[in-house]
Formats: structure tokens, C-alpha cells, sequence
């Protein structure tokens, strides 16, 4: 279903999930949830993320705002060599700027020593990266400069309003889609070619609870045929999670809807994660070969946090069947913050 204009309309969510971006992303006109705009923008977490796959190497940014806590983010994991390169930094939120929808907006941070400039131009298909960060004491000097083919007619988005509660809600935009460009760790050079790379977007908005709790995977490649395959899966706070949920296989461009899911880790994070749903639809394998946690409690503000980055193996069923999924190469997370 394609989505309608705003996420916000008459002071209603139009709650729902879509195959079609939103032109007016306004959060900020949502119900109820703080008298005025500056009040509501103090709680409306905001955030791009963005996670690439190319040959022998995963990569992610993002540009992430919670008004408590923001940050800007590049990450690469040669995979081969199981070497992590990361710059992390932690920002003041009214450093950072987050576009409002993706149709001819930017998401922008900018310092002496870190330059992130990601450009958004739907209707044209575009999204252009630019990232300049100096070297420093614990990582190389990283440039970047990449495209990806944003095209939702050619590569369906999932789009979603989802809800805390009815006055309540998340939006989020995820698109799978080829990419173009090259990475400069100092000297090396990594070109990134559209028939091999892919680029995931997050483009996300939220009155989070005070307390989030959510578990997520994801992940992209190619199968035994060659096609382009991705795919997406949350189990968090959202109300009726069997309408409302942004689950999804994408299969050359083409976008599948998939139920509800529950996460477990029978032996511990480091081992295997489980993923499944309880229509028999969704039964996937996350083994994690590098692990990403961050513990932080100070005052009123706790974060205990899983990320690791690994393999996903098992079987999606859509309409067509059981797609085989083996060896694609992506991250989990067990996210929980108190903030």
C-alpha cells in the first residue's frame, strides 16, 4: 500500500507500513505528546543510519540524535582479516543536522576534524555520502564518497508509522539498493562496484518509550542465483506487532512483508542467535564473528548494548517458497537504553 503524504495528518498517525516514502515526514504535528514544538522536538529521537556490503568488507554510519545523547559514526570490518576500523564521537545535539523526509534534504555534521554529508533527492533516485575524517590517536584517516541508486520504483522501501501507543508513534524508511563509490582507509583504496555493493538506509523518527528495548537484524548480499537479497527484522515495543511491524525480504528490489518475530540466544550473545516467527515463515541463524557492546550507567541514563556483526544463515518463506539463506553478511543488535 503506498504510503499518504504525511505521517501526520489532522493530528492523527496514519499508522501502517507502506511500499511508498512519505513527502512530509512531521513528527513534530503528532498528538499529544508535548504541548510545544520545542518540547517535542526535546523527545523526538532522530536518526540516519546507514549500513554498506561490499566485497570482503562491512561498513555502517550514522548520524544519530536523541537530544541526550548524539554521536556521528563510521565503522569498517574488513571481513577476511577480522579488523575493525572504527571513528565514533560523541556531539551537542544542535551540532547535527537531520533531514526531514528524503526529498531534497540533507543530513549534515561538520567539525575540524569530521565531515559527514549524506544528500537526499527521491525523485530524482539519489543518495550521495560524503565522509572526510582526519586521523587521529585510535583510528586512520577515512574518506568516503559513495551513491546509491534510490530508486523506490525500482527498489521498494519498507516504510512504516508504527505505535507506542495511540498517541505514540515510530516512522522509519529502509531501502536496500545498489552502490557505487570508494572508501580511503589513509592510502588503501576500496572501490565499491553496483553489481557487487549494497547499501541499506535507516532514515528514523521516534517518541521512544523512556525505557527502549528493541532486538533487530539485518543484512545483504547475494544468493546462489545472484540476485540482490536483503532484509530486515525488529521485535520492539510496538503495539499489535503481527499488523504493525517493519519486517521485510527484498529480493532484487522487490519487497516481502513478513510477521512478527521473536529473537533468543539460548547460548549467550557470542554464540548463535535465533530468529523466528510463529507462522512458520521465518527461521534464520545469526552467528556473530566480532562482538560490539557498550555499557554506560551514569545518573538517570543507562545503555547496555549488543551489536555484533556476523553470518546469517536458514529459510524466509514468501509466495514464491522457501528462499535459501546462506552466508549473508550482517549485524543483530540487543538494544536497551534508559534515557
Amino acid at each position: 500500500m503506498k504510503a499518504p503524504h504525511s505521517v501526520v495528518s489532522n493530528q492523527q498517525y496514519n499508522f501502517g507500513r507502506y511500499n511508498s516514502p512519505f513527502r512530509d515526514v512531521n513528527l513534530l504535528d503528532a498528538p499529544k505528546s508535548a504541548p510545544i514544538n520545542a518540547i517535542k522536538s526535546f523527545f523526538l529521537r532522530e536518526w540516519q543510519a546507514f549500513q554498506i556490503f561490499t566485497d570482503g568488507f562491512f561498513g555502517i554510519m550514522a548520524i544519530y540524535n536523541t537530544k541526550k545523547i548524539s554521536l556521528v559514526q563510521f565503522i569498517l570490518y574488513d571481513i577476511n582479516e577480522k579488523r575493525k576500523i572504527k571513528f565514533e564521537k560523541k556531539v551537542a545535539p544542535w551540532s547535527l543536522e537531520i533531514a526531514k523526509g528524503l526529498f531534497k534534504t540533507q543530513s549534515v555534521y561538520q567539525s575540524s576534524d569530521c565531515t559527514m554529508n549524506v544528500s537526499h533527492d527521491l525523485d530524482q533516485g539519489l543518495l550521495d555520502i560524503i565522509v572526510d575524517i582526519k586521523k587521529g590517536k585510535n583510528h586512520p584517516s577515512i574518506k568516503a564518497k559513495l551513491s546509491g541508486q534510490h530508486n523506490v520504483e525500482q527498489f521498494t522501501p519498507i516504510v512504516v508509522c508504527l505505535p507506542f501507543n495511540p498517541d505514540r508513534g515510530m516512522y522509519s524508511h529502509k531501502c536496500l539498493m545498489p552502490l557505487k563509490g570508494s572508501i580511503h582507509i589513509d592510502n588503501k583504496e576500496i572501490l565499491l562496484n553496483v553489481s557487487t555493493s549494497n547499501l541499506i538506509i535507516d532514515d528514523h523518527k521516534g517518541y521512544y518509550p523512556y525505557v527502549t528495548k528493541y532486538d533487530w537484524l539485518t543484512g545483504a548480499g547475494f544468493d546462489k542465483q545472484g540476485r540482490r537479497i536483503g532484509f530486515n527484522f525488529t521485535d520492539n515495543q510496538i503495539q499489535n506487532k503481527e499488523v504493525y511491524n517493519e519486517n521485510g525480504l527484498w529480493i532484487d528490489g522487490r519487497l516481502y512483508f513478513l510477521p512478527a518475530i521473536k529473537m533468543t540466544r539460548p547460548n549467550g550473545y557470542e554464540k548463535d542467535w535465533i530468529i523466528k516467527d510463529e507462522k512458520g515463515k521465518v527461521d534464520l541463524t545469526f552467528t556473530p564473528v566480532q562482538q560490539n557492546a557498550v555499557y554506560l550507567n551514569v545518573f538517570i541514563m543507562k545503555s547496555d548494548y549488543q551489536g555484533p556483526y556476523g553470518y546469517i544463515n536458514g529459510r524466509i518463506k514468501t509466495e514464491e517458497g522457501n528462499i535459501m539463506i546462506e552466508n549473508i553478511f550482517g549485524m543483530g543488535e540487543d538494544f536497551y537504553l534508559k534515557s
